[in-house]
């Protein structure tokens, strides 16, 4: 079989290799908030809000000038930057929603666990029978086994998502074990029961929401529209908005 040179016959000369596209402003701005963490440096993340708060300031300035001069049209750079921010919030909101629905069933089945730990607990200290209560663990336990189950068989994991996502999995697996294990222990003898606290998770609950709230400062979309710290907590019972 023949193989096809790169070399040019008829000049010795190997053809330029194709100009490649260069990125857009979009994708460069997903790249970044997925890249940036708040687990890595917030000193370098505020300095580098700062400046980008203090250039977006001088641009508006110089367009608003060169606008009133009449030296550039209606298609500003600062229009240009803002249809780049709205196709950056088209691309994150999709997996950003898709995470929400997923974190709102982790929280429905820690407003159920909270308070049945509340009345197992005095069902115990009162000698009374737990038995409802164990049987709503246990549908706590199973719910978060299968929700889990639904989060770990998901494959392509949007970047700007990841690190919340591997919280909400650790928070979820957790509440399973300990609904899990204080059905059992009601069960046997009413030993002293797990509650959701610092040392389990509260503890992955508190980083997801600091991502989230990152993910959503560096896009730039209104925390109020959301149930996380600063904005609408709409079930204060649950440790949705917990920092």
């Amino acid at each position: 079989m023949l193989r096809m040179s790169s070399t040019d016959t008829s000049t010795g000369v190997a053809p330029e290799a194709p100009p490649q596209t260069p990125p857009t402003a979009a994708g460069v701005l997903v790249h970044d908030i997925a890249g940036e963490s708040p687990r890595r440096d917030p000193v370098r993340r505020r300095r580098l809000l700062l400046m980008l708060g203090s250039a977006v300031i001088v641009l508006a300035l110089v367009v608003g000038m060169l606008r009133m001069l009449g030296v550039i049209g209606a298609q500003s750079q600062a229009d240009r930057d803002a249809a780049g921010l709205e196709q950056v919030q088209e691309q994150i909101l999709p997996p950003l929603q898709e995470l929400l629905v997923s974190r709102e069933t982790f929280f429905a089945a820690e407003r159920e666990y909270l308070p049945v730990m509340q009345q197992a607990s005095k069902d115990v200290a009162d000698g009374a029978s737990p038995a409802e209560q164990i049987a709503q663990l246990r549908r706590v336990a199973r719910r978060m086994r299968s929700l889990s189950a639904s989060l770990s068989e998901v494959n392509n994991v949007a970047e700007v998502t990841s690190e919340a996502r591997a919280d909400l999995v650790d928070a979820v697996n957790i509440l399973a074990r300990d609904a899990a294990r204080n059905a059992t222990t009601l069960q046997k003898d009413g030993r002293p029961l797990v509650a959701v606290n610092d040392e389990n998770a509260l503890v992955p609950i508190r980083r997801m929401n600091k991502s989230l709230l990152f993910v959503l400062d560096a896009a730039q979309l209104p925390v109020a529209d959301f149930d996380l710290p600063g904005g609408t907590d709409a079930h204060p019972e649950d440790h949705s908005t917990a920092m």
